[in-house]
């Protein structure tokens, strides 16, 4: 056979193998698009409409509706699901606030101890975040397609709710595993400085998210003393509406508008920077809490292989293979957690870089934004009272 009767056949073996590399090299594509529409309270419960579009399945679409104890059950059944040690988990968001004293604390914190307001029902922050936690797991590789996210998210019926045991003991017990396998020094250097990062930054973060909180509670206040101020003006108008009366009337009839025009801006900053900024902030600060606990798995097992090893070394010959099997299974296991940390560290550093970035840019165009249209509102009110007749008789 001559050299080209064969080329054509080699040139067909390679496509074959770039093709297979390419195919296996194809990023994750996720099997749903999820949305949460809305939710609404029936009693102490609060009832999430889930919109579900399988994208493997000719665009189906399913509404189901959930509540938070089925995601508490979902992230459970995530985590028990086979080869996903290693995976740094999207955080489960806080649960609701439902009951009125939990509002009546929530209001007393963001507006004051002596305020008697109360802030309404704020579901929509409760619906992005959960929203944002479902996109983190149908994105990702592990656990986008396992068969717990399915039956939640295509099952009309909820899942069976099984009470989680949270008890003190248990969480003593992992403070105390916390502390003595903590500090456990870790072989691989890039890993130990992942874990002293994690460590100091998931502080940092909360800290961060809190003062964040702390500043928009601030803003809250502000507005509020606003429309107070607003209010007093108008009722301190005089009954008597001829001479220097209807003229003071005018004028803080005018300047009751421009303090409501403030008032409204600040309204609008704050619910900006919640949406931009302070979402990212309080996202990540849990984030970061994920990717802590994933480390302290992996040193976990970290502790289990050097525990095996030293066992090994001590072992009497009688003893001595079933130490080395415990070993190797050990050494498996810790090498099998570690590939995929890797990998997982590197996509969590990228995508919160991307994130943070993003979250800015919206933030800065939002004041930017705010500050102007707040400029045009009060200049108006100004030129509006510098053309008023204020002469006295």
């Amino acid at each position: 056979m001559s050299d080209s009767d064969e080329k054509p056949e080699h040139q067909k073996e390679n496509g074959e193998i770039n093709g297979e590399e390419e195919i296996r090299l194809k990023p994750f594509q996720p099997w749903y698009s999820v949305q949460i529409k809305g939710a609404s309270k029936n009693g102490e419960v609060v009832m999430f409409q889930i919109t579900t579009v399988k994208l493997e399945q000719c665009k189906e679409e399913v509404e189901v509706d959930r509540q938070y104890e089925d995601f508490e059950w979902l992230q459970h059944c995530l985590n028990i699901v086979p080869n996903v040690k290693g995976v740094i988990f999207p955080p489960l968001p806080d649960r609701p606030i439902v009951s009125a004293a939990e509002a009546e604390a929530k209001s007393r914190k963001q507006l004051g101890t002596a305020s008697k307001n109360i802030k309404g029902d704020e579901f929509h922050k409760d619906c992005r975040k959960l929203e944002k936690y479902l996109q983190g797991i149908v994105r990702h590789e592990a656990i986008g397609k396992c068969e717990a996210l399915s039956n939640f998210l295509t099952k009309k019926e909820p899942p069976v709710r099984a009470k989680l045991k949270k008890g003190i003991l248990s969480n003593l017990s992992r403070a105390v595993d916390g502390v003595r396998k903590g500090g456990h020094k870790d072989i691989d250097e890039m890993f130990q400085k992942e874990r002293d990062l994690a460590n100091d930054m998931q502080k940092i973060a909360k800290e961060t998210s809190l003062n964040f909180d702390t500043m928009v509670n601030s803003l809250c206040r502000i507005s509020m003393a606003c429309n107070h101020l607003s209010t007093a003006l108008c009722l301190g108008m005089s009954a008597e509406d001829n001479g220097a009366s209807a003229i003071i009337n005018k004028l803080q009839v005018e300047f009751a508008k421009s303090i409501d025009h403030y008032g409204y801006a600040v309204d609008v900053c704050t619910a900006n920077d919640e949406n931009t900024l302070g979402f990212h902030l309080d996202l990540y600060s849990r984030y970061w809490l994920s990717c802590k606990e994933m480390l302290f798995e992996r040193t976990c097992a970290l502790v289990q292989f050097d525990n095996a090893s030293k066992t090994l070394e001590k072992a009497k010959p009688l003893k001595k293979p079933m130490a080395e099997a415990a070993k190797e299974d050990a050494e498996k296991e810790l090498n099998a957690i570690s590939e995929v940390a890797k990998k997982e560290i590197t996509k969590f550093h990228q995508q919160r870089t991307l994130d943070f970035q993003k979250s800015l840019i919206l933030y800065a165009e939002a004041k930017v934004k705010a500050a102007r249209d707040v400029y045009a509102l009060l200049a108006k009110d100004v030129s509006t009272i510098k053309q008023m007749d204020v002469e006295f008789d």
